[in-house]
């Protein structure tokens, strides 16, 4: 939940109140607020601007600015039980690692959920209960995963689905996070560099940029589909003047007014207290 606090803060790039994210939260008990100061506090992404205003830490507290030539990206996919974190286990994880339009590294595994796939799953992705029999649990495969990322920079279509997922299961096996902390979401890049497009996710993609594409909902088809697209919106952007590392993770942003700032903690808020009745 706190990963949502960040969004709207590094989106916004003004000052939060504890207030307002304590709404974000769900935090109505008054001996919960020092908990989240400790937990704000205790966070690299935030700072304590003012008694109880928070904003969240510019990008230069997480990485250094490079050209994007020389940026390392790791484009990844994960398929999973279900979506919800805490609740569902991913099932399925690949990602290649590519430097100024180079595959240098990939890295694909079939994981152990340790639950049952459910019908839709296995529907949608493919992947039986059979299929992950015999297949690492999580608790094997993230470290490497985490390792194989190393100092690359996150990348995934729809972004905030995989990097929040697998960065919730690092928190829940209190194993080291990622170097670099922000991840570049694709989708968000298509629907700046071709608006014309009709759609923006894999499928309509594919089609829209001719792209063969078999086996979609499975880890490493869609981390090639978003791979090709990848490389076509860094030609088109570099085209426009976005040549570094800064400038890439600007340009994604969607920058929050005030106004729509308020609309999504208001959202935020009623969400929360739905999910307590």
């Amino acid at each position: 939940m706190i990963d949502t606090v960040f969004r709207l803060l590094f989106r916004f790039e003004g000052l939060m109140t504890e207030k307002q994210i304590c709404q974000v939260l769900g935090i109505t008990k008054y001996r919960d607020f020092e908990n989240l100061r400790n937990l704000l506090n205790s966070d690299q992404r935030f700072v304590n601007v003012s008694n109880k205003l928070w904003k969240s830490a510019s990008l230069d507290h997480f990485l250094d600015n490079q050209s994007l030539a020389k940026t390392s990206f790791v484009i990844t996919d994960i398929e999973a039980t279900g979506s919800i974190r805490g609740k569902d286990r991913i099932i399925d994880i690949a990602a290649v690692k590519v430097k100024n339009g180079e595959v240098i590294g990939e890295f694909n595994s079939l994981v152990d959920p340790e639950m049952n796939i459910t019908v839709p799953i296995r529907r949608l992705t493919g992947i039986t209960n059979k299929m992950v029999i015999g297949s690492p649990p999580i608790e094997t495969v993230l470290p490497k995963f985490v390792e194989f990322v190393d100092d690359g920079v996150f990348v995934a279509h729809n972004a905030a689905f995989d990097f929040n997922f697998i960065n919730h299961e690092i928190k829940r096996l209190k194993h080291q996070s990622f170097k670099k902390p922000i991840e570049i979401c694709s989708y968000r890049l298509a629907k700046k560099t071709v608006p014309e497009a009709t759609s923006h996710g894999i499928v309509a993609l594919s089609k829209f940029f001719n792209y063969k594409m078999e086996n979609h909902h499975r880890a490493m088809p869609d981390v090639k589909a978003t791979l090709y697209f990848f490389n076509i919106f860094l030609k088109i952007l570099a085209e426009r003047g976005i040549v570094d590392l800064f400038q890439l993770i600007d340009l994604q942003k969607d920058k929050l007014s005030k106004k729509k700032l308020r609309k999504k903690i208001h959202k935020q808020f009623k969400y929360r207290k739905s999910k307590v009745k």
